[in-house]
């Protein structure tokens, strides 16, 4: 599989590969989460990571909007089974949205870590902490 550049947009987000085991995902300000915007954001995150294992961090803004079919697929499903995703960091700055996250992976179980916050700061050293102990668990 190939890798695209480090830096991609889809119709609702921009995804950025920070380094060969981080991606992060920004979505716009004021976009509507919708199953197929969705799937073009997990495309394309296939698409930029290849088969790398990797840690990903979410930021979403206060003002996105969903739509309540979105909850309907494991947008990590692929994924999971192809081992990839080791570590996820949402940050939600939307109440609504932190909480629906939380529903979210209670509906869809990840054997990876998890962690659902609304502060950017926390969710970075979170994800720092994890893919450090990732590595000492593989060596």
């Amino acid at each position: 599989m190939t890798v695209e550049s480090p830096e991609v947009r889809t119709t609702i987000a921009t995804l950025v590969r920070v380094q060969p085991d981080l991606l992060e995902v920004h979505y716009n300000k004021g976009c509507l989460l919708t199953p197929e915007h969705l799937t073009e954001v997990q495309e394309t995150r296939r698409r930029i990571m290849g088969d790398q294992q990797y840690a990903m961090l979410t930021i979403i803004p206060k003002d996105v909007d969903f739509s309540l079919n979105a909850m309907e697929k494991d947008y990590l499903a692929e994924d999971r089974s192809m081992g990839l995703v080791l570590a996820t960091a949402i940050v939600a700055k939307a109440n609504m949205i932190e909480q629906l996250l939380e529903i979210y992976f209670k509906y869809y179980p990840q054997p990876h870590r998890v962690l659902v916050t609304d502060k950017e700061a926390k969710a970075r050293r979170w994800l720092k902490s994890q893919l450090a102990e990732i590595e000492r668990e593989v060596d």
